[in-house]
Protein backbone atom coordinates (compact mmCIF):
# COMPACT_ATOMS: atom_id res chain seq x y z
CA UNK A 1 0.00 0.00 0.00
CA UNK A 2 2.60 2.41 0.80
CA UNK A 3 4.37 2.11 -2.41
CA UNK A 4 1.28 2.54 -4.17
CA UNK A 5 0.78 5.68 -2.64
CA UNK A 6 4.12 6.78 -3.28
CA UNK A 7 3.30 6.18 -6.90
CA UNK A 8 0.46 7.85 -6.32
CA UNK A 9 1.95 10.94 -5.14
CA UNK A 10 4.80 10.63 -7.98
CA UNK A 11 2.51 10.93 -10.72
CA UNK A 12 0.63 14.13 -8.87
CA UNK A 13 4.00 15.80 -8.83
CA UNK A 14 4.86 15.23 -12.52
CA UNK A 15 1.33 16.31 -13.44
CA UNK A 16 2.27 19.04 -11.80
CA UNK A 17 5.13 20.06 -13.54
CA UNK A 18 3.95 19.66 -16.75
CA UNK A 19 1.22 22.20 -15.73
CA UNK A 20 3.92 24.23 -14.05
CA UNK A 21 4.18 25.85 -17.48
CA UNK A 22 1.60 28.27 -18.45
CA UNK A 23 -1.12 27.89 -21.85
CA UNK A 24 0.37 30.67 -23.57
CA UNK A 25 4.44 29.05 -23.48
CA UNK A 26 2.95 26.17 -24.59
CA UNK A 27 1.23 27.72 -27.66
CA UNK A 28 4.60 29.51 -28.25
CA UNK A 29 6.44 26.55 -27.99
CA UNK A 30 3.92 24.49 -30.82
CA UNK A 31 4.39 27.24 -33.01
CA UNK A 32 7.99 27.59 -32.83
CA UNK A 33 8.46 24.43 -33.31
CA UNK A 34 6.22 23.96 -36.29
CA UNK A 35 8.68 26.50 -38.04
CA UNK A 36 11.58 24.56 -37.06
CA UNK A 37 10.34 21.72 -39.24
CA UNK A 38 10.52 24.17 -42.33
CA UNK A 39 13.04 22.57 -44.75
CA UNK A 40 16.84 23.28 -44.98
CA UNK A 41 17.52 25.33 -48.32
CA UNK A 42 19.79 24.02 -51.14
CA UNK A 43 23.20 24.37 -51.02
CA UNK A 44 24.46 27.90 -52.29
CA UNK A 45 28.19 26.96 -53.41
CA UNK A 46 29.45 29.10 -50.19
CA UNK A 47 31.33 27.03 -48.03
CA UNK A 48 30.64 29.79 -44.57
CA UNK A 49 26.75 30.41 -45.45
CA UNK A 50 26.22 26.10 -46.53
CA UNK A 51 28.08 25.50 -43.29
CA UNK A 52 25.58 27.83 -40.70
CA UNK A 53 22.63 26.77 -42.93
CA UNK A 54 23.98 22.96 -41.67
CA UNK A 55 24.61 24.22 -38.34
CA UNK A 56 21.08 25.09 -37.86
CA UNK A 57 19.21 22.18 -39.74
CA UNK A 58 21.59 20.13 -36.95
CA UNK A 59 20.02 22.45 -33.79
CA UNK A 60 16.48 22.60 -35.60
CA UNK A 61 16.25 18.67 -35.79
CA UNK A 62 18.16 18.67 -31.77
CA UNK A 63 15.23 20.70 -30.57
CA UNK A 64 12.78 18.76 -32.34
CA UNK A 65 14.08 15.77 -30.61
CA UNK A 66 14.13 17.09 -27.56
CA UNK A 67 10.68 18.32 -27.61
CA UNK A 68 9.55 14.87 -28.49
CA UNK A 69 11.37 13.01 -25.67
CA UNK A 70 9.81 15.71 -23.14
CA UNK A 71 6.27 15.46 -24.84
CA UNK A 72 6.82 11.38 -24.27
CA UNK A 73 8.30 12.07 -20.43
CA UNK A 74 5.12 14.01 -19.92
CA UNK A 75 2.60 10.96 -19.56
CA UNK A 76 3.90 10.49 -16.33
CA UNK A 77 6.73 7.49 -16.36
CA UNK A 78 8.75 9.07 -13.59
CA UNK A 79 11.35 5.56 -14.81
CA UNK A 80 11.78 6.89 -17.79
CA UNK A 81 12.39 10.58 -16.82
CA UNK A 82 15.02 9.18 -14.26
CA UNK A 83 16.62 7.82 -17.29
CA UNK A 84 16.10 10.45 -19.72
CA UNK A 85 17.04 13.65 -17.49
CA UNK A 86 20.46 13.63 -17.78
CA UNK A 87 20.46 12.82 -21.58
CA UNK A 88 17.85 15.75 -22.01
CA UNK A 89 20.49 17.77 -20.00
CA UNK A 90 23.46 16.96 -22.30
CA UNK A 91 21.51 17.76 -25.43
CA UNK A 92 20.37 21.02 -24.22
CA UNK A 93 23.75 21.54 -23.66
CA UNK A 94 24.92 20.70 -26.79
CA UNK A 95 21.71 22.92 -28.40
CA UNK A 96 23.60 25.58 -26.65
CA UNK A 97 26.52 25.05 -27.56
CA UNK A 98 25.90 25.07 -31.17
CA UNK A 99 23.59 27.91 -30.72
CA UNK A 100 26.65 29.80 -29.87
CA UNK A 101 28.88 28.99 -32.83
CA UNK A 102 25.92 29.18 -34.92
CA UNK A 103 26.00 32.77 -33.58
CA UNK A 104 29.49 33.22 -34.68
CA UNK A 105 29.43 31.90 -37.60
CA UNK A 106 26.94 33.97 -38.99
CA UNK A 107 29.92 37.23 -39.08
CA UNK A 108 31.62 35.33 -41.65
CA UNK A 109 28.45 34.00 -43.45
CA UNK A 110 27.49 37.85 -44.07
CA UNK A 111 31.03 38.65 -45.12
CA UNK A 112 30.61 35.69 -47.73
CA UNK A 113 27.35 37.07 -48.58
CA UNK A 114 28.82 40.27 -49.33
CA UNK A 115 31.61 38.97 -51.36
CA UNK A 116 29.83 37.67 -53.75
CA UNK A 117 29.01 38.61 -57.39
CA UNK A 118 27.43 36.46 -59.13
CA UNK A 119 23.59 37.59 -59.08
CA UNK A 120 21.92 33.62 -58.81
CA UNK A 121 23.75 32.83 -56.11
CA UNK A 122 23.20 35.98 -54.26
CA UNK A 123 19.55 34.76 -54.37
CA UNK A 124 20.31 31.33 -52.74
CA UNK A 125 22.77 32.54 -50.43
CA UNK A 126 20.25 35.11 -49.34
CA UNK A 127 17.87 31.98 -48.77
CA UNK A 128 19.89 30.39 -46.96
CA UNK A 129 21.51 32.97 -44.56
CA UNK A 130 17.68 34.67 -43.85
CA UNK A 131 17.08 30.57 -43.02
CA UNK A 132 19.80 30.50 -40.41
CA UNK A 133 18.82 33.78 -39.10
CA UNK A 134 15.43 32.90 -38.45
CA UNK A 135 16.30 28.38 -37.10
CA UNK A 136 18.38 31.01 -34.73
CA UNK A 137 15.65 33.47 -33.82
CA UNK A 138 13.63 30.27 -33.27
CA UNK A 139 15.87 28.00 -31.01
CA UNK A 140 17.16 30.45 -28.86
CA UNK A 141 13.77 30.97 -26.84
CA UNK A 142 12.70 27.14 -27.56
CA UNK A 143 15.72 25.99 -25.38
CA UNK A 144 15.50 28.21 -22.83
CA UNK A 145 11.72 26.81 -22.63
CA UNK A 146 12.66 23.30 -22.73
CA UNK A 147 15.16 23.72 -20.40
CA UNK A 148 12.74 24.95 -17.76
CA UNK A 149 10.04 22.40 -18.87
CA UNK A 150 13.32 19.83 -18.47
CA UNK A 151 13.81 21.51 -14.97
CA UNK A 152 9.90 21.40 -13.90
CA UNK A 153 9.88 17.94 -14.36
CA UNK A 154 13.33 16.69 -12.76
CA UNK A 155 12.23 18.90 -9.81
CA UNK A 156 8.52 17.45 -9.38
CA UNK A 157 7.34 21.15 -9.71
Amino acid sequence: MKKFLMCVAAMACLVVAVSAQTAEEKQASAERLEKLRMEQPKACGVQQIDDLAAKCKTMADATLGVAAVTETLSTGDTDALAEQAADLTKRLQGIGNDLAEATRMMGGAGEALGSIKNPMKIKSATKALNYSKEVIALVTPETAYQGKVVAAMVSGQ
